[in-house]
C-alpha cells in the first residue's frame, strides 16, 4: 500500500529523509537550496540536488539546435554553485548528491518525488505583472507530486530554517483538511514552533449577492470556528508539545493569508482531499506568499 503523502517527510531514526531540490543556476534556485540544505542539516537528511536538461530545448525555437553537451555543462556548473553553498551551510559533503538529469523539470522532479520525501523549488519570477502569474515548473511538480512540496516564491526570503518559530496552515471547511492539518501539527513539532490555523471567510460580493447582517455574519464566524476548533482539538492531542490558535476572520482568503506570511517559518497548504485545490487562491499564494508554501495533497 502506497504511503499517503502526507505521512511522507516524518523524522525517522532507521531512515533519513530524503530532500531534493530543484537547482536550475538562478538566484531563486539559490534559495530553495538554502533552504533544503538547512533542513538537511537540522534533520539529519540527504541532499540531492538536480539540474533538468529540458529535451524541449536541444531543438530550440527557432530551428536553433542547442549542444547537448553545453547544457549538460551549465548543469553541472549550476550543480556545483549549489553544492559550495550546502557546504557553506554546515551540511556534511556526504549528505549531499548532484544530477544532471534530461527531462523536462516538472516531469523530472515528479518522478523523484516517488523517492523523496519533500521537493524544493524556487519559483522563477521578479515582479510586476510577472508575478502575477506561477510558472508551469511549480503548477506541474504541485499537481503530480507524490510527496509534499515546498515552494519558495520570489517574494519570499528564507534564511533561517524554524528562525521565526510559528508555523501557519490554510483552512476551509472542507470535511477532507483534516490531513492538511496533521501536515501542519507534524511541521510544527518538527521546528519546535507555535501553529496558527487561519481561516478567511469571504463576505458576499457583488450587487446580486445576498448580504449578511452583522449579527449573522458574527454568527457565521462562531459556527466555523467551533468546527476549526474541535477539529484542532481532536489532533493537538497527539502533538501536546504544540501551542496553537485558531484565527476565524471576515476577508479576501489572499489577502488575509499573503499578510500573515511574513511572521511564518511556512505555510501549509492542501489543494485536494478537502483543500483548496490548484485554484487562484493558491497560485495567488504561490506568487506573492513572504513565506515558503509547504503543499500537500
Amino acid at each position: 500500500m502506497e504511503q499517503p503523502q502526507s505521512e511522507k517527510f516524518e523524522k525517522d531514526a532507521a531512515k533519513s529523509p530524503l530532500i531534493v531540490v530543484g537547482v536550475d543556476g538562478s538566484d531563486d534556485g539559490l534559495r530553495a537550496v538554502r533552504f533544503g540544505a538547512n533542513t538537511a542539516r537540522e534533520f539529519g537528511g540527504e541532499l540531492m540536488l538536480v539540474h533538468a536538461v529540458d529535451d524541449a530545448m536541444l531543438a530550440g525555437a527557432w530551428g536553433v539546435v542547442y549542444d547537448p553537451e553545453v547544457l549538460q555543462n551549465a548543469g553541472v556548473t549550476a550543480n556545483l554553485q549549489a553544492k559550495g553553498l550546502a557546504l557553506e551551510l554546515g551540511l556534511p559533503e556526504d549528505r549531499v548528491r548532484t544530477e544532471v538529469v534530461l527531462g523536462s523539470p516538472g516531469g523530472v522532479l515528479g518522478r523523484l518525488s516517488e523517492v523523496a520525501d519533500l521537493i524544493v523549488l524556487g519559483r522563477r519570477s521578479v515582479s510586476g505583472l510577472e508575478r502575477m502569474f506561477v510558472g508551469s515548473t511549480s503548477v506541474s511538480v504541485v499537481t503530480n507530486s507524490s510527496c509534499p512540496v515546498l515552494v519558495i516564491s520570489a517574494a519570499a526570503h528564507p534564511i533561517d530554517v524554524g528562525g521565526k518559530k510559528l508555523i501557519g496552515v490554510g483552512m476551509n471547511t472542507s470535511p477532507g483538511n483534516h490531513a492538511t492539518l496533521e501536515v501542519a501539527f507534524r511541521q510544527a513539532r518538527r521546528f519546535q514552533s507555535s501553529l496558527e490555523i487561519v481561516h478567511a471567510l469571504q463576505p458576499p460580493i457583488g450587487i446580486f449577492s445576498k448580504k449578511l447582517s452583522p449579527d449573522d455574519l458574527q454568527e457565521q464566524l462562531r459556527y466555523i470556528r467551533g468546527g476549526i476548533e474541535a477539529i484542532a482539538k481532536s489532533i493537538a492531542e497527539r502533538y501536546p508539545e504544540v501551542p496553537y490558535k485558531v484565527v476565524v476572520v471576515a476577508d479576501s482568503p489572499i489577502n488575509e493569508l499573503v499578510g500573515r506570511t511574513p511572521n511564518y517559518d511556512a505555510l501549509v497548504l492542501g489543494i485536494s482531499n478537502g483543500g483548496f485545490g490548484l485554484g487562484g487562491l493558491v497560485r495567488g499564494l504561490m506568487a506573492h506568499a513572504e513565506c515558503p508554501l509547504l503543499i500537500t495533497h
